[in-house]
Order: C-alpha cells, then structure tokens, then sequence
C-alpha cells in the first residue's frame, strides 16, 4: 500500500510511460501524495484501467506515440492546459527495445530507435524547458544498457547512453531556471514486458539474478522510488546525475575470481 504523504502537494506532473509497470507505480505514488498528473501513453486499454483502477480526480490520460512527433507534442500541450499552464515535474519513462546484431540490424531499426528513445526524451526535455516557468524537475530514464556494452543490443544501448548524455548536457542549460534534469539507470526489471521479452527461455530470469549482488530482479516500484526521490525537494542539490538502480549488477567487473580465493 502507498503510504499518503503530502510531499507533491500542489506539484503539476507529466508522466510518460505511466500505465504500467514502473511508470504506473511513479504515478500512483505521485497521486497518493498531493500532485496533479498527466499521463501519456499509447496503450489506451492500459489507460482506461488506470483512469478506472485509481480513480482520482487530479489524474488526467493522453493517448499518444511518442515516436509521432506531432501527436506527442499536442498530447504535451493538452497535458499543460489540463494541469494548469505550468510544469513542476517531467518524467520520461516511455521506451523499447528491439535485439539485432548490428552487421543485420537495418538503418530503419536504428531510426525506430532513434525516434522511440533518444528523439522523444529531446522533445520532453524541450517542452519542459518552456513550461517549468518557476523550476522544476526532469527525469530521464536510461538505462545500465547505457553504460555498459550487450552482444545483440547495439541499437537500444546507444540510445540510452545518448539519454544519458542528453541529460547531463541538459542540465548545465537549464540549472540557472531553477530546473534540475536526473535520469535513472535501472537494471532488469520484473515487469511484464520484461518477462515477456524473455520468450520460452526459462533460464534468463535466473541467470539474470545470479548476476546481481542481491540475487533477484528489481522491482516497478523500486524504480519509481529512485524516481521521485529525484523529482522531490530531497534531491534539491543532484543535477546532471544517473542514478543506478540494478540490484548491484554493474558493480562487478564481470572478472571470474579463482575459488581459491573465495575460499580463503
């Protein structure tokens, strides 16, 4: 259960990405505690559940792609007339993956992932520049993808380092406005897409686990806890920052280590 505090009272949130899975649970616990929210996705079943599920009458849904510039744009700009004409808080989730050797992958898989990750962040960071007249914050999502390289995923890391990138370099513009720009690098995630990307291959979750410090999966709402402790005034003083969510899996270097020595 979420716990009902009042630390977004009176904050006016945009959320890509927000009707399932991480972006759901950043949502809900945005709502519990006192802010106005928008929610863009293009799944409109999912959101029609969450309108329905939730119930609050400070969350407002717009369907919406964001790899269509246009439509995304004008669901933004629905987005500020609904909360008011003005923006505390950005948060991008929206995203996806597609697996390719780069030596296969054609130049359309890299603009649809070009468009999907990095070209849709650019437009959120945009769009909040103008809106947050009186500060705020951003929240990117990257990814360890993003800091590390993956045999077959080519594509999606590059983008998400660009995120990466994108969000440092945006910080340093826009820090005189008052507004802070983060993102958060979550590892893999035990959520329904995520599983669902998996296939038949049973053996990945486990493998998956074994590789991190803590032996198991994130999960959506640890994600949306880094989340909004960087859109909150706790993280008045981080700009510019990714934030590692991944169990401990990037804090090895990957090396095998000699049994004797684990032994010893």
């Amino acid at each position: 259960m979420i716990e009902m505090t009042s630390r977004f009272a009176g904050r006016r949130a945009v959320v890509t990405g927000g009707a399932l899975g991480m972006g759901r649970a950043t949502v809900e616990t945005l709502l519990a505690e006192g802010a106005r929210v928008a929610v863009v996705d293009q799944n409109a079943d999912a959101l029609e559940a969450l309108g329905n599920e939730v119930a609050n009458e400070h969350l407002n849904t717009q369907v919406a792609d964001v790899r269509d510039e246009e439509a995304y744009e004008a669901a933004l700009q629905d987005a500020l007339i609904t909360l008011g004409e003005g923006l505390d808080i950005m948060v991008h989730i929206a995203g996806a993956s597609r697996g390719g050797l780069v030596a296969r992958q054609s130049s359309e898989d890299w603009d649809w992932h070009y468009a999907t990750n990095l070209r849709s962040h650019v437009i959120s960071c945009r769009f909040a520049a103008r809106a947050m007249t009186s500060g705020g914050a951003v929240v990117n999502m990257s990814s360890i993808s993003g800091l590390r390289g993956d045999p077959g995923w080519a594509a999606y890391n590059a983008t998400k380092a660009a995120i990466k990138s994108l969000t440092e370099s945006f910080a340093h513009e826009v820090g005189h406005l008052g507004i802070r720009v983060n993102a958060v690098c979550p590892g893999p995630v035990s959520s329904e897409r995520m599983l669902a990307s998996l296939g038949d291959d049973d053996d990945m979750v486990p493998r998956y686990c074994e590789a991190t410090a803590l032996g198991r999966l994130v999960e959506p709402d640890e994600v949306a806890a880094a989340i909004l402790f960087l859109a909150s005034d706790a993280a008045s003083a981080i700009t510019g920052h990714a934030l590692v969510v991944d169990c401990g899996l990037t804090s090895t270097t990957g090396q095998p280590v000699q049994a004797s020595v684990l032994d010893g």
